[in-house]
């Protein structure tokens, strides 16, 4: 299972939790409600929210809930060639020892 980071919201994300992170399978979404995020890599959280053929509302849109959610220093970390979110500056995968503290 590979880690992404969000291009929307800079979580850190697991594909299999994500439909791959939405960037290849645009076609099956509406993105009406958000059309700037079409073809970004997206957390769950961020994913389109309905389906392109009318059968109703997608799973996402909210945090799956499998684990914790946190949140990274946006567009600093990529996924390297063995699947981990690796800081982008300084090739650490402890991408925890980064987390940004949010307040809900």
């Amino acid at each position: 299972m590979s880690l992404f980071q969000c291009e929307v919201c800079g979580c850190c994300e697991n594909t299999a939790l994500s439909c791959q992170g939405f960037k290849e399978i645009t076609e099956c979404f509406d993105w009406s409600y958000a059309p700037e995020r079409e073809g970004l890599k997206l957390c769950s959280a961020c994913g389109p929210v309905e389906r392109s053929n009318g059968h109703g509302p997608t799973e996402y849109g909210k945090w799956h809930g499998v684990f914790r959610r946190v949140f990274l220093p946006k567009n600093q970390f990529h996924t390297n060639r063995v699947g981990n979110l690796e800081h982008t500056e300084t090739g650490r995968e402890d991408f925890s020892s980064f987390a940004i503290e949010v307040t809900p």
